[in-house]
């Protein structure tokens, strides 16, 4: 097996951590009662195999020793499933870590209850 420290040792990881995430949110949209129009699958279903190969690389590079393939594509699956809004809260957690002021129009209200938007048809919930 080739060194998982360099790009092309991680290359085979990376690659089925993507396949995992893309194919845990399509697996999440196909079973709605009504499932949505083929091009939001594809879009969320590619977003979501970003995060999880996103997610999956961070704990390559940051959990020693290195963690069992087993636990990298739960992490894969579970982030495949959240989707790929994990990147916003991510992306924020680590400006946050670097003192970094970030984008202010992403951040979320503490004390704010989520609801759900009857403006949408998806029934997803509002921050």
């Amino acid at each position: 097996m080739s060194d998982p420290a360099t790009l092309p040792g991680l290359l085979p990881l990376l690659a089925s951590a993507f396949g995992s995430g893309a194919v845990t949110q399509l697996a999440r949209q196909l079973a709605r009662s009504t499932p949505p129009r083929v091009r939001v699958v594809i879009a969320l279903a590619t977003a979501a195999g970003i995060a999880a190969l996103t997610v999956t690389a961070l704990l390559t590079v940051f959990m020693r020793p290195a963690p069992a393939p087993a636990l990298l594509l739960a992490a894969a699956c579970v982030t495949g499933w959240s989707g790929p809004g994990i990147l916003t809260r991510l992306g924020t957690l680590l400006e946050r870590k670097l003192g970094l002021p970030g984008d202010l129009t992403r951040e979320w209200p503490r004390n704010e209850t989520r609801r759900t938007d009857p403006g949408r048809a998806d029934g997803q919930t509002e921050a």
